[in-house]
This record gives C-alpha cells, structure tokens and sequence, in this order.
C-alpha cells in the first residue's frame, strides 16, 4: 500500500520535473514552492491559526519527503547522503514546530536552513546558464560551489 502523502509528494515532483523543465529548475522551484509554504506556516502561527500552520508545513513536509525519495544515493554519492540528511532533519523539525514553545521561531529556523540551500540551488543554476525563478540566483560562496562541483544535478546524477 502505497503513503498517501509519499504519492502526492512524487506527484508534485513530476508535475514539476515536466520534460520542458530541467531537472535544476524543478528543484529550485520545489525549494521555493516548499519556503512559501513555511513562511505561510510561520505567519498562521504567529496569528494563532494553528489548523492553517499546521496545513502549510504539511505542504513544505511533503514537498521535502518528495525530493528525498528520489534522491539516487548510489549516482549521487556524499552529496546525495547530506542531501538526504538535510532534508529528514527538516522534515523533522518540521514536524515537532507546532509543539515548541515557540512556533514561530521554530518555522523561522525551518526557513533559514532551507533559504542557504535554495540560494545555493540558484547559484549552481546561474553557473550553468539556467534562471529557474524570478528571484534568480543571488548567492554566491562555497555551499554552492561545492554542490555544483560534486555533482550534475541537471543530468540527474541525484534525482530520478
């Protein structure tokens, strides 16, 4: 039997991994699309509306079980491994947000961590001419630089 949310995360994955879209942009438009949902969790819970928090980080959590599921460990190496790390720590965080004693800076740190990878997703995609958003790559430092250098997302030696 397959997981609901699992089913719906890999739904999003190839809607958005669509063959007129590299696979680079739909990584970072799944990144972006995921923060959106955090900064609408993090905003229910700073009004108290803890029935919409939780509904949004539900949409950022399957967002990210999508992209670890189809993480290729064995073409993508170390940086497939810290990806899959990355990613089940936010899912994680995630999940425990609503319970802390401060849920709003506990969704701010969910965004923290997720904004220095997209900007590092964006950066690799301006190197290799690619411009996946409107917000367009303005990070520029060694997070990206070393996930560009250890792998070519863009011929899908990480995702499927």
């Amino acid at each position: 039997m397959r997981n609901p949310t699992l089913t719906k995360a890999l739904s999003a994955y190839a809607s958005a991994n669509s063959a007129a879209m590299p696979p680079l942009v739909a990584v970072v438009r799944l990144y972006e699309t995921a923060a959106a949902h955090l900064h609408q969790a993090r905003d229910a819970a700073r009004d108290g509306r803890f029935d919409a928090h939780f509904q949004a980080m539900d949409r950022a959590i399957t967002i990210l079980l999508g992209l670890d599921s189809i993480l290729k460990l064995d073409k993508g190496g170390d940086v497939a491994a810290t990806l899959r790390r990355f990613y089940r720590s936010l899912v994680r965080q995630a999940g425990l947000a609503a319970a802390r004693r401060d849920p709003v800076a506990a969704t701010e740190a969910i965004i923290r961590q997720l904004s220095f990878m997209t900007k590092a997703w964006q950066t690799i995609a301006a190197e290799r001419g690619v411009v996946p958003s409107s917000t367009g790559a303005s990070a520029k430092g060694s997070h990206a630089s070393v996930i560009g250098r250890s792998m070519d997302h863009a011929r899908g030696g990480l995702f499927g």
